[in-house]
């Protein structure tokens, strides 16, 4: 099995599974209920079920194993069950981190020697100021950097999630050059944030709206095209193409699919199954002008989270799709 992983713009069927609830963060802006969580903690997924649900999830088409938590890193068995995944052939096997394990570098070896090629890392701020206070653990931003250069270091593909809020909004700019510039990343999401869990209670800290976020949207775009950077895949989760008509093309996980088995299968702890973008659809809504709206067909609409601290107001009809702005991501390559 190579190592290297393709552009992950490519049309890659995800197998998504949830091993654990524990997590060694504290982010103020988690999507999970806090001290509702915390009954969970220490439970764990099985090595059974994780099994079947990698072969299950092979049979359905799927060729990346996609693990999340909680913090991953914390399950004991994970080189188990990612040398398990690559056994059953998954070309790209990825690991969602909050980066503070990932820092031993000989743990971070030891994932890679596992199957692990691909890492997806969590960055919140520009430096360790607003990093660090958003997930709570002082010494977090120092030891991600250490982990994006463990990562790259051991030959893996290094992606970057970067959840908007009101303490980060502003340096959305500044924290974009910094990963496409010292490190080189390419493949990063700009994600709009659930307003469920933590999030949720602490929404009168951390809320901003897209009205607000946009205007830093649109410079970060302009300085990506600027400096000749062309990311790996759409970059923009959980927004509309009524919030910024013209990234359209660079949104993602706003549309269904195109048809019902190119859903992704998820896979909880407690050994529930559901589907990606089923569960997207169901905590989504939309105002009766949105059927005058030139998506209307494929959006799925706007999160129900989101009214309930919004409202619906921001959310118009586009009536004429405008000109993509002049930034797309790299071709995608075919999977066989």
């Amino acid at each position: 099995m190579s190592t290297r992983a393709p552009s992950p713009g490519a049309r890659i069927k995800n197998c998504e599974m949830i091993l654990n609830y524990d997590c060694n963060a504290r982010c103020v802006f988690c999507y999970q209920p806090g001290d509702e969580l915390k009954p969970l903690c220490g439970q764990r997924m099985p090595f059974a079920d994780a099994s079947r649900a990698l072969y299950e999830g092979y049979a359905r088409g799927c060729r990346c194993a996609y693990f999340i938590g909680g913090e991953i890193t914390l399950l004991p068995d994970l080189p188990k069950i990612i040398k398990l995944a690559a056994k059953i052939g998954y070309p790209w096997i990825q690991v969602m981190s909050n980066g503070l394990k990932l820092a031993d570098k000989a743990y971070t070896r030891s994932l890679i020697k596992a199957g692990a090629n691909l890492f997806r890392l969590s960055l919140h701020g520009p430096g360790p100021e607003i990093h660090d206070r958003l997930v709570g653990v002082p010494g977090a931003f120092g030891k991600l950097a250490a982990a994006f250069d463990n990562i790259r270091e051991g030959g893996a593909e290094l992606c970057v999630n970067m959840a908007l809020n009101a303490p980060n909004y502003r340096a959305l700019p500044e924290m974009v050059g910094l990963i496409t510039g010292r490190f080189g990343v390419r493949d990063f999401n700009i994600i709009f944030p659930h307003y469920s869990g933590m999030m949720a209670k602490n929404a009168d800290l951390l809320k901003v709206s897209v009205t607000r976020a946009v205007p830093y949207l649109r410079k970060t775009l302009a300085l990506l095209k600027e400096n000749g950077v062309r990311p790996e895949s759409r970059i923009l989760i959980n927004f509309c193409p009524c919030n910024i008509p013209e990234a359209a093309h660079l949104m993602a996980e706003w549309d269904r699919p195109e048809r019902a088995e190119d859903d992704e299968p998820l896979y909880y702890v407690e050994g529930k199954t559901d589907a990606v973008y089923s569960v997207k659809e169901r905590i989504r809504v939309k105002n009766r002008s949105c059927s005058r709206c030139a998506y209307d067909k494929v959006c799925m609409g706007f999160e129900k989270w989101y009214a309930d601290v919004f409202g619906r107001r921001e959310f118009r009809p586009v009536l004429r799709k405008p000109a993509p702005f002049p930034l797309r991501p790299l071709p995608r390559r075919k999977v066989a």
